[in-house]
């Protein structure tokens, strides 16, 4: 961060491209010391009816020399929110980057559940498609609980997900009674829960490059939302009776690796009754295949975890939510995020 603030003439200069289009700068809310400049709020109203009464707030940064950093927040009226962010030389350019992204964009709604997405633009050729969005983070607020994932910068990485059960202003909620393999069940790709604290981490894989990479992890949220709000809405033990079939594929993928070692462990010890020549292609397989386990297991984006996961059984309790009688879930006009 360069220690000279803005001057006066610097943000005329800045602030002109911006003016033109309607966008005023809010002084009060800038800060000159920071070299960051904050823009009056829009807000959208007319439209779609979830969409009614949305803040949009444009802030420019300039981090260095050359180079500007424009950020776009919009708020809906419920409270979720998702940035649009961009970087490069020309501030003019960048407003012409964020405008061609319908503020409406950052939402997608499954049922009556807003899942709010934040985006990073980077830098392509102007082209008559849309813009080639990076997903930097998607935020849905369920019944009761906060689903947060957060795709890794790192190619062939899963991207995080993170469930943190919400607070009301008389202090934290009980954590409901999840179990580990409450999104487990939805495919291959996804890992189980862990806790840690007073929520959950799990990851789901994310192939491919960038765009789609985005797209596939979008596309898995979305599915992630629609069963979690079903779930939830449910009684526990209506989990394990629509899904056993799958919560008992979910043991079978856990133990697979265990498994695996198994089988090379039965494999090692036949050999000793067994007799084959030193100088054959499986002599020289049985010996080196420690090595090339070796060498494979550095190759992995996640360590194996050797385990014999508990039988799937039904929940008996009657509700996720052990401070709530009856079943029900907190009532969301109610609670914060936490």
């Amino acid at each position: 961060m360069t220690e000279r603030p803005f001057t006066h003439h610097e943000i005329l200069r800045l602030i002109e491209p911006f003016a033109r289009r309607g966008r005023h700068v809010d002084l009060a809310a800038s800060d000159r010391m920071a070299r960051r400049l904050t823009f009056q709020p829009i807000v959208h109203e007319g439209g779609a009816p979830e969409f009614d009464g949305a803040r949009e707030i444009l802030s420019l940064e300039n981090p260095r020399p050359n180079l500007y950093r424009l950020r776009r927040t919009v708020t809906l009226a419920t409270g979720e929110a998702a940035d649009l962010t961009t970087e490069g030389p020309d501030a003019a350019e960048l407003l012409d980057r964020i405008d061609r992204v319908p503020p409406r964009d950052h939402f997608q709604w499954i049922g009556d559940r807003p899942i709010a997405r934040s985006y990073r633009l980077p830098p392509a050729p102007s082209s008559p498609g849309p813009p080639p969005l990076t997903l930097t983070l998607a935020v849905a607020r369920l019944r009761g609980l906060v689903l947060r994932v957060t795709p890794s910068t790192v190619q062939g990485y899963p991207a995080e997900i993170e469930l943190t059960p919400l607070t009301d202003q008389a202090g934290a909620e009980p954590p409901p009674d999840l179990p580990d393999d409450i999104l487990a069940t939805l495919g291959w790709d996804w890992k189980p829960l862990r806790r840690r604290g007073n929520g959950w981490v799990g990851s789901v894989r994310a192939p491919g490059r960038e765009p789609e990479r985005s797209r596939r992890v979008e596309a898995a949220l979305e599915t992630a939302v629609a069963h979690l709000n079903r779930t939830l809405a449910e009684p526990p033990h209506r989990f394990h009776e629509r899904l056993v079939r799958a919560r008992w594929m979910v043991v079978f993928r856990r133990m697979i690796p265990i498994l695996v070692v198994v089988v090379l462990m039965a494999g090692a010890i036949a050999t000793a009754f067994v007799d084959i020549p030193q100088d054959s292609m499986l002599a020289m397989l049985i010996f080196n295949l420690p090595t090339v386990l070796l060498g494979l297991l550095f190759t992995m984006r996640e360590i194996p975890r050797l385990e014999f996961p508990p039988p799937p059984r039904a929940s008996r309790k009657p509700s996720w939510f052990p401070s709530r009688a009856g079943g029900e879930a907190p009532d969301d006009a109610a609670l914060g995020e936490a």
